[in-house]
């Protein structure tokens, strides 16, 4: 056999092995987790690799990307009406039984079927034209309830406004999310909503730590927004961001509202997410464990890590020896001790009662259930996201072109 004919059998070979790494060309979209922040804020500091671009990183690299900015501290319910209305450009829609039910309004901020304009919006969204998911922290809970949602809709909205029920609600939209893949994803829930009220008391702490990092001047509408319109809580001219978030703490429609994060973040809240948001059998799931503590010598407590962040320590110390078996409650016990400073290890897995198999590198997938990627040791909730890390910029984005390579295969 002469060089050509070798060369000419050697690309028929590669030929199905290419076509096999690149079963879909769909696109990945970004959701961020509690307190994450759009592209348009932070003065450019990404919610997605901070001082590099992982989003642009990815397109770079052929893999069509857009970036999600939900409500950093609404319910998942609100998120997933938002994160459907930025995607397919459009009003949106909390829904009139929701809006009724929580005292909001039904009808929120809307947006531009352009890019240039709505880093979410994804032309010709649906069943033929599928969408990846690549979700952070609280981003697990969002985006598992939006795929719930576009399936099945909701009942309560059908009846409370019948034919002006807007799509999301009317469900009938299977397979429009080929994959959901979740890094430090909340799916339990975390202890340290329990622990917030004596270490973390507020939404002024968050957004004063937010300031911080920005190092920049509070008076600037675009460092950091809030999206809490469908509370009445805009943001006024003038008013600078701490005094907006302390208005917004002092707030009694926001602050005694259980239709917040910090409810669905609850352990508690968590399960009665699980409860009706199923693992649909038309979507491949995919979840990422990761922590930054260590268990100690004479005890199953768990211990922040000498490399962790210094700013993570105290939660990660809180959550490592914190426990409770209270009637009626989800029971903490020392399941819950290993954690990434943010959310507890147990709750990256998979939501509780729901399918799962650990994902054995090489093999095929499985539908419907939760495959699980395994536990990345000495990695704290920034450093998966590539915000106030010790790692390498180059160590956190090959780990998202690895895998964003890895979703190309699905069929």
């Amino acid at each position: 056999m002469n060089k050509l004919s070798k060369l000419f059998l050697a690309l028929l070979t590669a030929l199905p092995m290419t076509q096999a790494l690149a079963a879909n060309t769909d696109p990945i979209v970004l959701v961020h987790g509690f307190s994450g922040w759009g592209r348009d804020e932070m003065l450019g500091y990404k919610h997605w690799g901070g001082f590099y671009d992982i989003q642009e990183l990815l397109k770079a690299k052929g893999y069509m990307t857009y970036t999600a900015a939900v409500g950093p501290f609404s319910s998942n319910w609100d998120r997933a009406a938002e994160l459907y209305a930025q995607m397919t450009g459009g009003c949106t829609d909390y829904g009139a039984a929701h809006a009724a039910k929580f005292g909001i309004t039904r009808y929120g901020r809307c947006y531009a079927k352009d890019v240039s304009k709505n880093p979410a919006y994804v032309a010709g969204w649906d069943a033929s034209h599928k969408v990846h998911f690549v979700a952070h922290s609280q981003g697990a809970q969002t985006t598992r309830m939006l795929v719930q949602l576009l399936e099945e809709g909701s009942q309560e909205e059908r009846a409370a406004t019948g034919a002006a029920t807007s799509p999301l609600y009317q469900g009938g939209k299977t397979g429009w999310v080929r994959s959901v893949s979740t890094i430090s994803g909340a799916h339990n829930g975390t202890t340290l909503a329990l622990i917030v009220p004596t270490l973390l008391p507020d939404v002024v702490s968050i957004v004063g730590g937010v300031a911080a990092v920005a190092g920049v001047d509070t008076g600037d509408k675009k460092i950091y927004d809030l999206k809490l319109d469908q509370f009445g809580l805009q943001r006024q001219d003038g008013e600078s961001l701490l005094d907006y978030a302390k208005r917004v703490n002092d707030s009694p429609v926001f602050k005694n509202s259980k239709n917040t994060a910090l409810t669905d973040l609850d352990p508690d809240g968590a399960k009665e997410i699980n409860n009706w948001v199923k693992t649909r059998a038309s979507t491949y799931y995919f979840s990422f464990g990761n922590d930054a503590t260590y268990k100690g010598l004479l005890s199953d407590y768990q211990y922040p890590q000498a490399s962790a962040n210094l700013a993570l320590q105290p939660f990660e110390l809180a959550m490592g020896t914190y426990s409770r078996n209270d009637a009626g409650k989800v029971v903490i016990d020392k399941s819950w001790y290993q954690n990434d400073g943010i959310v507890n290890s147990v709750s990256h897995r998979a939501p509780n009662g729901h399918p799962v198999v650990n994902y054995v590198a090489g093999s095929t997938p499985q539908k419907g259930v939760w495959n699980y990627m395994g536990n990345r040791d000495g990695w704290d909730h920034f450093d998966v996201i590539g915000i106030l890390s010790d790692k390498s910029q180059s160590t956190v984005t090959d780990f998202y072109f690895s895998h964003a390579a890895f979703l190309r295969t699905l069929n």
